[in-house]
């Protein structure tokens, strides 16, 4: 996948989609989710890691709280894989045009993916995703990145 077919912002994304999201810019990082929980003033469990990984050879995004690991041996029965590995740094910017710490699932790149979402976060009513960049931070509704997204549900978290 090149990144020419997602060069749209998370703004532009969701004015597409219609998603109920605000974008926040931040003058500190918060490319961690301690960071981002410090700076959007929220639990850990209400900060969206977007994982991208390498699943048999071909890219997926993995949506979890903040305050869970992904869990290889749910993942790997969930997909039938037999191998998984998280993307490196230079696959991240390659296939998203985005550096890791900025990854956001409001994006072309993203919803082109075959996308999982994390149980516990389908039961939320808004969370904290990233916002596209390293300083930016998205308060969405997870009705509406559900809707956008078209992910997988399910638990793959521990």
């Amino acid at each position: 996948m090149s990144t020419l077919a997602c060069v749209d912002s998370p703004s532009d994304f969701i004015r597409r989609y219609g998603v109920d999201a605000k974008i926040v810019e931040f003058e500190e990082s918060v490319e961690t989710v301690e960071a981002a929980a410090r700076a959007a003033g929220a639990p850990p469990s209400d900060i969206v890691k977007t994982l991208l990984l390498i699943v048999d050879g071909r890219p997926m995004a993995v949506l979890l709280p903040g305050d869970r690991k992904l869990d290889y041996r749910k993942l790997s029965e969930l997909t039938k894989a037999s191998k998984i590995r998280m993307a490196s740094p230079d696959e991240i910017e390659e296939l998203t045009g985005l550096m890791p710490g900025g990854l956001t699932p409001l994006s072309e790149c993203i919803r082109g993916l075959k996308v999982i979402v994390d149980g516990s976060i389908a039961s939320k009513e808004r969370v904290w995703t990233g916002g596209g960049s390293m300083n930016a931070l998205a308060n969405v509704s997870v009705r509406d990145l559900l809707r956008a997204l078209r992910p997988i549900v399910a638990d793959v978290s521990q």
